[in-house]
């Protein structure tokens, strides 16, 4: 099943995350965009916010009085939700970025599930992990059972339409479906349809590796694969949902383990990967000619190339774009020529005009650094470092991992699929074999309908803001919340 692409949602324009950007205009001029609480005709619950208790996607107790002292974003979502929830997340994940360094410190975000029975504490790790998501997604679990969500919901004047009856404890009732609905593990008792009875020929035959590992982060991509989000060309080369950029696994792996590569240099000398990698560490900087941050990067590059470079091959790679302009060979040459007048150029400038490594990296502003180990990522950053961060980047790089077995075997199979000798379905059907990847195929998938509220609660606890509907934008948010900051 394709993903479903129209937007119940407007994305408003992407902005860089930091380094050469722009920024949205903080103003705080009148009253708030969105509904205020303290008029008469307010739809709002009575302040101060209704205290609840939840869990968090880590199994952690989330109350409301322990943000005392900062402003709450307060969003309703569901993981299964096909097209609104997902740009709910990415708005706040623009909002995040915008609020800088307030986010976290002064705002916090939590995001409220009305899908219990299916959004459990792993479920929504999961989701939280495959969109980037920083903040705290709230669910149930069995110390604190479903009442305390019906609760919550009421208590915040939120419909959910969704009816949980016994279901024999391991299922649940939805609106339009008929009978129970069983949870993994289970099947539905063909003799009675409001009992689900275990079902024996389920098997959990899925790998499991620690959480941040290159097969951790694949069974996650996995995952929106199974539950049709993504087709096999999507999930292998990376696609945009709602404005948001997804990795396919190509570059997941790309951004820990760096792909082959052949690139020229000023003078059209070809430069290949193979060779950095077997001797030398390699560090790589992507760069711009007309940002000024790269301008004022080079004092710091050239007294770190002249003490540090017996021990790591230094390699600026340009040919990248940057607000439509994509740079040239001339305006390298020119560049490295204002920085060394008298030609010797003491580290190697690449052109990469396709800039395909700077997004098989995953990266977004200039300058980006990546520290190799061989051809493994032992080092990632944005931005600009003096020379002490450059040695500290150095210093703490991370070590070499040991691939697994299943990975060592995704990898050899991936450079047959970059050459075009592997379909993209193979391609997935293999990386799924080799991780012992199962999942349920047609599995009955029910809708979940539910009011759609945002709320902003001010540092007292004190509901203040009221957004309704789809009607909001991350701007929309950011105005409000810079009142009340």
């Amino acid at each position: 099943m394709k993903f479903q692409r129209h937007l119940a949602l407007i994305v408003t324009i992407l902005f860089l995350s930091s380094g050469c950007l722009d920024s949205l205009d903080d103003s705080k001029s009148g009253g708030f965009w969105g509904g205020d609480c303290s008029e008469e005709s307010s739809d709002c619950p009575d302040n101060p916010a209704p205290a609840f208790v939840l869990i968090d996607q880590h199994g952690e107790t989330v109350n409301l009085s322990q943000f005392e002292g900062k402003i709450v974003v307060m969003t309703f979502v569901y993981t299964h939700c096909p097209d609104v929830c997902p740009a709910i997340t990415y708005q706040m994940k623009k909002l995040a970025e915008e609020l800088g360094d307030d986010y976290g410190e002064s705002v916090v975000f939590l995001s409220v599930t009305v899908d219990p029975a299916r959004d459990t504490p792993e479920r929504l790790d999961s989701f939280s992990r495959a969109y980037n998501a920083s903040w705290q997604f709230l669910t149930v679990n069995s110390t604190f059972p479903d009442n305390h969500m019906q609760a919550m919901w009421n208590s915040y004047k939120l419909d959910v339409l969704n009816e949980e009856a016994a279901c024999s404890g391991q299922g649940h009732y939805m609106e339009g479906y008929e009978g129970c609905h069983c949870n993994p593990g289970y099947m539905q008792d063909p003799w009675n349809v409001d009992t689900c009875i275990v079902n024996p020929d389920y098997v959990q035959g899925n790998l499991t590796f620690e959480d941040g590992t290159l097969e951790s982060e694949i069974l996650i991509a996995l995952d929106m694969w199974a539950s049709g989000n993504v087709d096999a060309s999507e999930l292998m080369k990376g696609t945009t949902l709602f404005g948001q950029e997804v990795p396919g696994i190509r570059q997941l792996v790309s951004q820990k383990i760096s792909q082959d590569w052949k690139l020229d240099d000023m003078n059209d000398t070809e430069h290949s990967s193979s060779t950095y990698y077997a001797h030398n560490l390699t560090l790589l900087e992507f760069f711009h000619t007309a940002c000024p941050h790269c301008h004022a990067q080079i004092p710091a590059l050239q007294e770190f190339q002249a003490n540090y470079s017996s021990n790591v091959s230094l390699i600026s790679i340009g040919g990248n774009r940057m607000s439509g302009n994509l740079d040239s060979v001339g305006n390298i040459e020119n560049f490295t020529v204002e920085y060394n007048p008298s030609g010797n150029v003491t580290w190697t400038y690449l052109y990469d005009d396709s800039h395909s490594l700077f997004e098989a990296f995953g990266l977004n502003q200039y300058p980006s650094w990546i520290l190799l180990d061989g051809d493994q990522v032992v080092g990632k950053h944005g931005g600009m470092m003096d020379y002490e961060e450059l040695e500290s980047f150095f210093a703490e790089r991370s070590e070499r991992v040991n691939l697994s077995e299943q990975m060592t075997e995704i990898l050899d199979y991936l450079g047959h699929w970059d050459q075009g000798h592997i379909s993209d379905e193979d391609m997935v059907e293999i990386i799924a074999n080799s991780l012992n990847y199962e999942y349920e195929e047609d599995v009955e998938n029910y809708g979940v309908s539910h009011s759609s509220r945002l709320y902003i609660i001010d540092q007292n606890g004190d509901i203040r803001v009221l957004w309704r509907g789809l009607d909001w934008t991350y701007a929309s948010i950011y105005h409000d919340v810079q009142i009340l900051l």
